[in-house]
């Protein structure tokens, strides 16, 4: 049994010291088998990657399906067999396939636009099929699949290897699809806006409604389009659709941004103080105060008639709205078209202006930038292009061109735009074919420091009716803002902008056209400051303010003696509206009236407009002159004796203050 014991002992040994000789044998097999298979992955990605070249075989048409997939299966099976290595070995392995994993990549990218391409071959053809049956509405879907492809396909072509490789796969199907796109372009958009503006006032976006009406009528006015007839219909059955727009004046606000040589329509709608449709004399004009230039806009047509004006105009709206279009003969920025309505002719009562008008001037040669012409003043990353200071357009493309950032890194055309701001600087040389540009200098994105309050037309102080007045703006967050009342040398408010961008504070007003200077730091780490050191900085923001009701008193009346106010005129005088510093215009409603009572409580109300009665304002106050009374109640209904003024209502000042009238009438 002992002997038996020893003899199965020494079989398992034996057996197990064959099994260790034969393992490093298999090891070196299998490591030899992965490395020719590492060589097949690496051979394969070398096809692959001149089937997808310039210098190789790509026509930027085919798609090598068949190398990609080569590659992909000799990658696969090299990874496959490289499990058996040991961990250093495999280490090795995996730098092996970096290139041929490259290539599939690159393939991968480059398929997927070409697979794209054919796409927009496709809806090209469909658009151009759905042009020939002249329905707009099949034109406009078609026109909206086609460019969301090609805009599909430009994200594709960021992924894409080579400048060259991706020109000639977007030069295959561009031409084609931009030349049927750039035909039906503006009756598309004319077909979008009716629809839009119809939605709006739906929505009860009655404003946004009626600029998108005019932008479109704009359109029409400006160009010869196809289907003009059926696309001027639809326009004229939306504009009787739409609701009035609310309050007494609402005006296209939103900034404008055009080419010179464009027209730009601007919507004004007017109401009176009852709501009905104004109709009366309105006065517009070009307001240049925060302009490039001090002339250069021109009124080119006003509700359809030729107007040719550069200058002041007296206007009256139809349906108690004007749509205006306006140009520039030359690049300018920041003007603004003011209304005033005159319902009197002379008289001011409601004021407003439109949002600012910018044309520039689009290049279209190669030109160099500088630091000094590069300097970004307005960017549309939607629309591709950059403004910089002096006016100029410049229109950005992807083919053929060069973007660089800071660190001299090439970026796409993408990239490029979204770190493009204002007060940036573009260096290089720009050709509308192809630029070779760089982003100079980036500055951080600040907000502008700004003040809420602002004079009002005609005045020299800013009115409040208390002795506080509350002070608000914009800035950048974080920063310190501080208010100094004259020339106090300590602020008498501070603190930091807010997250979102905005400040307020409530300081006191002590005496008469006191003037508040509002100061925000220049970094986020400066601390407070005396007024000598702030005193000349330009971004400060001043106002002068002063406190007190809007007072007028009763003067002398002027007329017979006869026991009736019919005919008389009765000044009524503001003293502290007398002094320049702290003058404050009168505004009188289309509907003011004045209420008086006599001594045994007869009232009598008159009310301007009505009855002979006329109220009309002057440089320090009002002008009553009284006709017959539009009622009159209590006592004996009949005035007798002094009169004391009960009410006021429709008279305010241009800070909507409204009046206190002190004294009383008499002598009439």
């Amino acid at each position: 049994m002992k002997k038996k014991a020893i003899k199965i002992a020494a079989s398992t040994a034996v057996a197990a010291s064959a099994f260790v000789a034969a393992a490093p044998a298999q090891q070196a097999d299998a490591a030899t088998n992965v490395n020719q298979l590492a060589t097949d992955a690496q051979n394969a990605g070398t096809v692959l990657k001149w089937a997808i070249s310039v210098e190789g075989s790509a026509d930027f048409v085919t798609r090598p399906y068949d190398q990609y997939n080569a590659a992909k299966k000799a990658i696969a099976a090299a990874e496959a067999a490289g499990k058996k290595l040991s961990t250093s070995e495999k280490l090795s392995l995996d730098a092996k396939l970096v290139d041929a994993k490259l290539q599939v990549k690159r393939a991968a990218a480059y398929i997927d636009a070409i697979t794209s391409s054919e796409k927009i071959k496709d809806l090209t053809s469909k658009l151009d099929a759905a042009i020939a049956t002249g329905d707009i509405e099949k034109v406009e879907a078609a026109y909206h699949t086609a460019t969301a492809e090609y805009r599909k396909q430009a994200k594709l072509l960021d992924r894409v290897y080579g400048q060259s490789t991706r020109d000639e796969i977007r030069n295959a199907v561009k031409p084609a699809l931009e030349k049927s796109v750039a035909s039906v372009k503006n009756e598309v958009t004319v077909n979008m806006l009716v629809k839009a503006a119809l939605a709006d006032n739906k929505a009860g976006k009655i404003a946004e409604a009626h600029a998108k009406i005019a932008e479109a009528q704009a359109i029409l006015d400006a160009n010869v389009l196809k289907w003009e007839t059926t696309l001027a219909g639809s326009l004229d059955d939306a504009k009787k659709q739409l609701s009035p727009i609310p309050g007494n004046i609402t005006v296209t606000d939103a900034a404008f941004h055009g080419e010179v040589g464009g027209t730009y329509a601007v919507v004004a709608s007017f109401k009176d103080s009852k709501g009905a449709a104004y109709n009366g004399p309105v006065e517009i004009n070009f307001d240049y105060t925060d302009a490039t230039s001090a002339s250069g806009y021109e009124f080119v047509t006003v509700n359809g008639v030729a107007a040719s004006s550069t200058s002041v105009n007296t206007v009256y709206p139809v349906n108690g709205q004007l749509v205006l279009t306006v140009k520039a003969a030359s690049k300018i920025a920041g003007g603004v078209v003011t209304f005033d309505t005159k319902p009197n002719g002379t008289d001011i009562v409601d004021s407003t202006t439109s949002g600012s008008l910018n044309f520039y001037n689009k290049v279209t040669e190669s030109t160099p930038l500088d630091l000094n012409s590069g300097k970004v003043k307005y960017v549309d990353v939607a629309n591709n292009y950059f403004v910089t200071t002096d006016l100029n357009k410049y229109v950005l493309s992807a083919a053929g061109s060069v973007y660089q950032d800071t660190n001299n890194a090439i970026i796409t055309l993408d990239a490029f735009k979204a770190k493009l701001t204002k007060d940036d600087v573009v260096t290089g040389t720009y050709n509308p074919s192809g630029s070779n540009l760089k982003l100079a200098i980036d500055w951080a994105t600040q907000s502008e420091f700004k003040l809420d309050q602002k004079l009002a037309t005609d005045t020299t102080a800013y009115r409040v009716e208390g002795n506080v007045v509350t002070l608000s703006g914009s800035g950048e967050a974080g920063k310190l803002v501080s208010i100094y009342s004259g020339t106090t040398e300590a602020a008498i408010a501070q603190g930091q902008v807010a997250s979102n961008g905005k400040w307020s504070f409530t300081v006191p007003v002590t005496a008469d056209a006191t003037t508040f200077t509002a100061y925000q730091a220049v970094s986020a780490n400066e601390g407070p400051k005396p007024y000598s050191a702030i005193s000349t900085v330009a971004a400060n923001k001043t106002l002068v303010v002063t406190p007190g009701k809007f007072t007028v008193a009763a003067g002398t009346l002027v007329g017979s003696s006869d026991n009736s106010l019919s005919g008389d005129v009765v000044p009524f005088t503001s003293t502290k509206d007398v002094s320049v510093a702290t003058k404050a215009t009168t505004v009188i409603a289309n509907n003011a009236q004045i209420t008086v009572l006599d001594g045994d409580l007869t009232r009598a109300t008159y009310v301007n407009g009505v009855n002979g009665t006329k109220i009309v304002k002057t440089n320090n106050g009002f002008d009553i002159t009284f006709g017959a009374p539009s009622s009159i109640s209590g006592g004996d209904n009949k005035l007798n004796g002094s009169l004391n003024i009960s009410s006021v209502s429709g008279i305010t000042n241009a800070y909507k203050l409204n009046v206190n009238v002190t004294g009383a009438i008499s002598g009439y």
